[in-house]
């Protein structure tokens, strides 16, 4: 079988796992489908072997002898239950599908769970950011990750994983804690069951761990599961109890879940918050040739993302074969930190992570060492003390109209010198300190929504007006909030009357915005489909002219083909208007999303900064940039500092 897509950068599931997934999946095809039927008639107590039933159940803390009862039928799982405490109970009947609830513990048990799994940064050794996966510390001082995360010595050596990298309640990012690997002390690695077993540098107490049981008693065929990830390398997320177990085979299970390129490696959990699998990849829906399909139904295409494929169900592979893998290496033997992990002990379970002042406070607040202040006679101290309230929400404040503000407030000088304070401005920043800082900024995730969020004030002009980025032409506010809200609703309608699916209903009737990042690009993937810094006013027409078509700069521009938007060729568009707000709002997005973008190579990055050079930023793009930063919290370095972009290698941001 063959697969649509190309292989993707370091991070995401290489084509032969894919490939061998698929084989797997299809050959146990009729086992599985048995085992389902007796499910939906009979729940878990029919589909999986008596001797799992019974080992399942007495782990749960039921008696053998009821567990024995139930299995043979001699007693009803309602009987039983009664006689049972209430904590026994309720994990028996979820994990037999009677019963949902769950008690406040399992909250804890979750949370302290999240704490041990991180995001691996697959870095060069000059600090390039290469791609994203997940690992997991399943000892005090080693992290389980795929083999094809971390697929070498040379890998993990100059490679990161950044724990508490997630959102607090009020949807800011937490400042990650980033712990380097260290496999001169310990790497292990098994290509043929996809598992990378590494020693981490740095203290790693406030995480706890994962531990690795090698009993085969800790799920049953039908019992819900769980993921904690780091999809697609974004902040840590949780897909909870909405993955079913389907299937068991000798060194893989195979489940339903939801699960996203960047999910390599993440632990597979069940109910008791047991890591009973290592993710590490999906079966993707095929075609009676055996070509993928993409979720429109159509056949996948090369280069595009795995977001776009049909995943029909995931696999992970079975910590009781890593254990069993891990004692029979001959370069295992005798290791401390293997020992550790094969030890199984559990550790003190942990909290979310503290609240410290600086976290409360923000980016640029200063934690104050009490313990260095000097008392007088009298025993007082005065402390250098900076209070900042915040009343009602903790997002960003709504769009105020814009006649109640100036158009380019002189305090926004003050506020670009204070973002990049952090950096040696005495030369060029690098691409990663550059793209470290508009990550960690990007505090508030906006939804796509133009209507709301860029017509009304981040996208006008001095004199009031829209221009539409490609042609030029003017608008007013009112009038492209009205079109966009007058298609919305007569989506609704379409939606109601004809069952198109939400892209088909975009297309039809689309927002006059464009994406100088086309969305297929990445899948209309969230931060980067509602990033303001890449949207601007453009009626349907200029957009649909270019399509997905990356920038080009044609030496005979006057050409056939030529319209207001632009010209266009076989794989190839120069816009009429907006060359240089284009460009930095593309190289923006490298620094911001690297590795996404593989549309690109060196010569259009030269074409791109071409145009930066050609046409600076003039006060439209400097009022975006403060507008933006307003609502979203991090700015365009190249709008800020134009002169940044000849030094800065923007290569280290396309993707492979």
């Amino acid at each position: 079988m063959t697969n649509g897509f190309e292989e993707g950068q370091p991070g995401e599931v290489p084509q032969d796992v894919i490939q061998a997934t698929c084989a797997r999946f299809v050959q146990r095809d009729s086992v599985r489908v048995g085992q389902l039927e007796r499910l939906n008639v009979g729940g878990p107590l029919a589909a999986d072997t008596p001797e799992r039933i019974e080992a399942r159940l007495t782990r749960l803390g039921v008696p053998l002898s009821d567990a024995r009862a139930m299995v043979e039928g001699r007693e009803d799982m309602d009987n039983i239950a009664a006689r049972l405490p209430d904590s026994v109970r309720l994990g028996l009947e979820r994990v037999l599908g009677a019963n949902d609830l769950v008690s406040v513990a399992y909250l804890d048990l979750a949370r302290a769970a999240s704490r041990a799994v991180g995001r691996v940064v697959i870095r060069t050794a000059g600090g390039r950011i290469l791609g994203y996966g997940t690992g997991w510390l399943c000892g005090p001082r080693t992290i389980l990750t795929n083999h094809h995360v971390l697929q070498d010595f040379a890998a993990a050596r100059t490679s990161v994983i950044e724990f508490d990298y997630e959102r607090r309640p009020d949807q800011t990012i937490r400042t990650p804690v980033t712990l380097a690997l260290d496999p001169a002390t310990l790497f292990l690695t098994s290509e043929a069951l996809d598992y990378s077993l590494v020693a981490v540098q740095g203290e790693t107490a406030a995480f706890g761990w994962l531990p690795l049981f090698g009993s085969s008693d800790k799920d049953l065929i039908g019992e819900a599961l769980s993921i904690i990830q780091h999809p697609s390398g974004e902040p840590k997320q949780v897909a909870l109890r909405e993955n079913r177990l389907v299937d068991r085979l000798p060194d893989y299970l195979h489940y339903e879940t939801d699960t996203a390129p960047g999910s390599s490696g993440s632990p597979v959990f069940n109910d008791a918050w047991e890591v009973v699998a290592l993710h590490h990849s999906g079966v993707p829906r095929t075609d009676d040739q055996g070509r993928t399909l993409r979720r429109d139904g159509q056949p996948a295409q090369p280069g595009d993302p795995d977001t776009l494929i049909d995943w029909i169900a995931n696999e992970g592979v079975r910590i009781s074969r890593i254990m069993q893998d891990l004692r029979s290496r001959p370069d295992a033997a005798g290791n401390a930190l293997v020992q550790e992990v094969l030890a199984g002990n559990r550790p003190a379970l942990v909290g979310p992570p503290e609240a410290l002042p600086g976290d409360l406070a923000g980016e640029g607040a200063r934690v104050i060492d009490l313990g260095s202040l000097t008392l007088d006679a009298e025993g007082n101290a005065t402390v250098p003390l900076s209070v900042r309230l915040r009343v009602g929400s903790t997002g960003p404040a709504p769009s105020a109209p814009a006649e109640a503000r100036p158009y380019l407030d002189p305090a926004d000088d003050a506020a670009a010198a204070a973002y990049y304070a952090g950096l040696p401005l005495s030369e060029t920043p690098s691409f990663l300190a550059l793209s470290q800082l508009v990550t960690r900024t990007h505090q508030h995730l906006l939804p796509y929504d133009p209507a709301a969020e860029l017509y009304p004030w981040v996208d006008l002009w001095p004199d009031g007006k829209l221009r539409s980025l490609y042609s030029g032409r003017e608008h007013t506010a009112a009038e492209l909030i009205a079109a966009d809200r007058t298609a919305q609703a007569r989506r609704l309608e379409l939606a109601a009357r004809e069952s198109l699916s939400a892209d088909a209903l975009e297309d039809a009737l689309p927002y006059n915005c464009e994406h100088v990042v086309p969305q297929s690009w990445f899948a209309k993937r969230q931060p980067m489909r509602g990033d303001l810094h890449h949207l601007f006013a453009c009626e349907p027409d200029c957009n649909s002219f270019r399509g997905n078509t990356p920038y080009f700069d044609f030496p005979d521009y006057g050409e056939a083909l030529r319209t207001d938007c632009g010209r266009r060729d076989p794989g190839e568009f120069e816009p009429a208007q907006g060359k240089g707000a284009a460009a930095r709002a593309t190289l923006y997005f490298l620094l911001r999303y690297p590795g996404v973008v593989r549309q690109y190579s060196a010569r259009h990055l030269q074409t791109l900064l071409a145009w930066h050079a050609a046409q600076p930023p003039a006060d439209w793009e400097r009022h975006r940039n403060a507008a933006i930063a307003a609502r979203q919290g991090n700015r365009n370095p190249l709008i800020d500092h134009p002169e940044w972009a000849s030094e800065v290698d923007f290569g280290e941001g396309l993707g492979q």
